[in-house]
């Protein structure tokens, strides 16, 4: 009997195994049989729908030991089955911080592992459209399984993928030398990717047909990917939400030493006789050590909210990225040539600015005279913001800061001003980045399809906590629960579901805007309102709300003002680097 299911195995990919009961929930187990050995799923039911999901599969060889602080080596075939019935999947070491869903994760070093979530029966025949979820977290925090893609692998009839890659010192340390490089986070990345492309298929998908999104540092990532030339065939579309490359989305050579002087000092592995006996040193420290070494306390300049993150964020490691790839160039430039290739979606929270509002220190509030619950004065904007900005991207140019500072002050009000100073973080942040690139892969682009979206619906899952009575806006993330089941990342009360439900609408929707795009890069379909394209003359856009509508030429004038200041940018670090 065993012999004859091994056949159909072989044959099918696939076994049902076995059923359980939980309650009234009747759950199957089953094996896939991929290229790089067998898995085990488990199925969860969703409106009727069946989902199986396949939790802690590895896509890479553990990165520990000799291989921290090394990119990702493929992962070897193995011998047993992978996967776990635990939905909680392990997350990368990172730095503690209390935020929802951290207390309660598994960390480990060993984390390289994705999990899959296919809709419906499995079958090498089915040919699905692939989704592909890159987590945000700022580079430092968060694991793929937080978030719970059941509803949209269900409802839009696509895999999605969720993954985890290293964050943090372990993910981005470099000490800019070819035994360590650096970037090891995107290099999990594109493993992962590779992973997908080689065994995807056994699960009933198209591994010609991959869309990569994510969100916050994930968004940044999704838009990072596309422009490195050899990830060429791993994915066919991208869609980035709230998050973006940008003048500051690199770390300098400054603050990386900065960042190595200060690890090797707290790990006792200073003063070693060359890079290879420091390297050594410090992967025999004990991963906590590493993670718990550095935080943005230690990389914040007093009093300006700008933060030396060498070592957290990507780097110039002259092979994935020869130059910041944050200055924008001409949209020909053939940096752009995989980007344009492919089809992009981007979009904002019209209430991004939230992130500012949660940054200020007490020490801030002291110095400029205000509490943030009650408002935010034209002084921040104009002593610290705007100054710090216009340095990290030109240097020292009081007429620039003073022209910034006018153009986001106003006469209408305290609150007014208060949403002002955080409209200009969520400008330079998030808005004028997205709409760059949009223009630079629409521009003479008749090959692949441009979409920008305005998200302007608030969420009742609070990721933030209660806001200024003054804010305006929706939150960086407030589209999230749209997409997802975030409840391994804040828990919600009977009365948040009571309110989730109210969106239901809205969430499919934007479900069926997300996957269409997946299937055939373009959001339109039927049951949803018209998404006009992107182009470089209107800008039109879709605005996520009840009801749906639409606008164009989002943010013209911040667009043309801070573009302005990141093009003399350009010219100056072209002009260090002759």
């Amino acid at each position: 009997m065993y012999m004859v299911k091994m056949m159909k195995i072989q044959i099918l990919s696939v076994l049902f195994l076995a059923s359980f009961v939980r309650g009234s929930d009747v759950r199957n187990v089953v094996e896939v049989k991929t290229p790089t050995g067998w898995v085990r799923g488990y199925e969860e039911m969703v409106d009727d729908k069946q989902v199986f999901r396949f939790i802690q599969i590895p896509y890479a060889q553990p990165p520990v030991g000799e291989l921290r602080f090394q990119k990702p080596r493929p992962i070897e075939k193995w011998e047993n089955v992978q996967g776990i019935s635990n939905e909680q999947s392990t997350g990368c070491s990172q730095w503690y911080y209390p935020i929802p869903g951290t207390e309660e994760m598994k960390l480990d070093e060993d984390c390289l592992f994705l999990n899959i979530y296919v809709p419906g029966g499995i079958s090498t025949d089915r040919n699905l459209s692939v989704m592909v979820w890159i987590h945000g977290g700022g580079f430092v925090n968060g694991a793929g399984t937080q978030y719970n893609p059941v509803k949209l692998a269900s409802k839009g009839d696509v895999i999605v993928v969720t993954i985890n890659y290293r964050l943090g010192l372990l993910g981005f340390f470099t000490m800019n030398d070819p035994l360590a490089p650096g970037n090891y986070g995107l290099w999990d990345m594109i493993e992962a990717l590779r992973w997908i492309q080689n065994n995807i298929a056994a699960f009933g998908g198209n591994p010609n047909s991959v869309t990569i999104f994510g969100q916050s540092a994930g968004a940044a990532a999704v838009s990072l990917l596309p422009l490195i030339p050899s990830n060429k065939g791993l994915f066919q579309r991208a869609i980035s939400q709230s998050g973006m490359v940008f003048n500051q989305a690199f770390s300098t050579r400054e603050t990386e030493k900065k960042t190595m002087d200060l690890l090797l000092e707290r790990t006792d592995c200073k003063g070693q006789e060359d890079i290879a006996r420091t390297l050594k040193c410090l992967r025999e420290v004990p991963v906590e050590n590493i993670t718990n070494a550095i935080t943005f306390m230690d990389m914040l300049i007093p009093l300006n909210l700008s933060i030396e993150a060498g070592g957290f964020l990507p780097s110039i490691d002259g092979e994935l990225f020869k130059e910041n790839m944050g200055y924008p160039k001409s949209f020909d430039d053939d940096r752009y040539k995989l980007f344009r290739s492919i089809d992009f979606m981007s979009g904002t929270a019209d209430g991004e600015g939230n992130v500012l509002f949660m940054s200020l220190t007490p020490e801030i509030q002291e110095l400029y005279n205000f509490n943030v619950s009650e408002k935010i004065p034209a002084r921040v904007l104009c002593e610290m913001n705007a100054p710090v900005y216009v340095d990290s991207a030109v240097g020292n140019v009081p007429e620039l800061s003073q022209e910034i500072c006018d153009f986001y002050s106003t006469t209408e009000g305290t609150d007014a001003q208060s949403n002002k100073v955080c409209e200009f973080y969520a400008d330079y942040f998030f808005i004028v980045p997205s709409n760059t690139l949009l223009s630079i892969h629409a521009k003479d682009n008749k090959k692949t399809n441009s979409f920008q979206y305005l998200l302007t619906r608030k969420s009742p899952v609070l990721f933030f906590g209660d806001p200024p009575s003054w804010f305006k806006g929706a939150f960086h993330g407030d589209e999230l629960p749209l997409l997802f089941d975030t409840s391994r990342i804040i828990p919600v009360s009977e009365e948040t579901l009571q309110s989730l439900e109210k969106e239901n609408e809205l969430s499919e929707t934007v479900i069926r805007y997300w996957t269409n795009f997946a299937k055939s890069g373009n959001p339109n379909g039927e049951k949803v309102p018209e998404w006009p394209s992107y182009d470089v003359s209107s800008k039109k856009y879709v605005i996520i709300d009840k009801p749906i509508k639409t606008g164009e030429n989002l943010k013209t004038e911040a667009t043309e003002l801070l573009s302005r200041i990141i093009e003399k940018g350009r010219q100056r670090l072209y002009h260090d680097e002759l």
